[in-house]
């Protein structure tokens, strides 16, 4: 027995056109999803372009600070340590000459003598300076933990460079925390030696001559003038 088609529920043919509401659907559904994807691009992109400022404007921020810091170490107030020497070897060339050469007559920089060494964290350098005739300057340097230490040493002068000795003594007050000056010689030759504290660091200079030109007062003011650099060049040990 046959039993007719129900009317209202037609049976779908295959290649048959979607329905024209599906079809609207469909295309409102891509649509939102590039939308998405647009939105997201341009949101990643502007993080990106943002963090990239930022880095940019941490580094330009970083250069100023580095040029502030070399503005501050010439302060208006004149006292800086950018010019204060290491006291290793390198720093008997750091020494102006000029005050020895018009004394002593110009140095021969090939016999410069220099030492230095290290030991407990404390730096000495010795620095030796002649002329053609072998009369010279000698400095030494020494960074002592405290100014107390430096002081005590140098007053202990009194002890030792004596007249029992064989020395002319007197305490030095003209520079300085403490200061020794002592001479010893004979016919042939004179020393001259100045020994200070200048805060914890000590400087002993002696100098050694043969030319009877040179009296006591231009051997005392060529080694004032070395102590002087002294405190100029090593400020940051004191």
């Amino acid at each position: 027995m046959t039993y007719p088609s129900q009317p209202g529920y037609p049976t779908p043919q295959y290649g048959q056109a979607p329905q024209p509401g599906r079809q609207q659907n469909n295309l409102w559904l891509i649509g939102g999803t590039i939308l998405v994807i647009l939105i997201i691009i341009m949101a990643v992109t502007l993080l990106l372009v943002q963090n990239n400022n930022d880095a940019n404007s941490a580094d330009n921020g970083g250069d100023s600070g580095d040029t502030g810091d070399n503005g501050g170490d010439t302060d208006n107030g004149g006292d800086t340590d950018v010019g204060s020497v290491e006291i290793n070897a390198e720093a008997c060339d750091s020494f102006d000459l000029a005050a020895f050469d018009s004394t002593l007559g110009a140095h021969d920089p090939s016999q410069n003598y220099v030492s230095a060494s290290t030991s407990g964290g404390r730096a000495s350098v010795s620095c030796t300076y002649y002329n053609e005739n072998y009369s010279s300057v000698y400095v030494y340097i020494y960074d002592y933990e405290s100014a107390d230490d430096a002081i005590s040493y140098v007053q202990s002068d009194a002890d030792y460079y004596n007249a029992d000795n064989g020395y002319e003594y007197s305490e030095y007050t003209a520079y300085g925390d403490a200061g020794s000056l002592y001479t010893m010689g004979d016919d042939t030759y004179t020393t001259t030696t100045l020994h200070v504290a200048l805060q914890s660091l000590e400087v002993s200079t002696y100098m050694t001559w043969y030319d009877e030109d040179v009296d006591q007062d231009a051997a005392l003011a060529v080694l004032e003038d070395f102590v002087m650099q002294s405190d100029s060049l090593f400020t940051a040990y004191k």
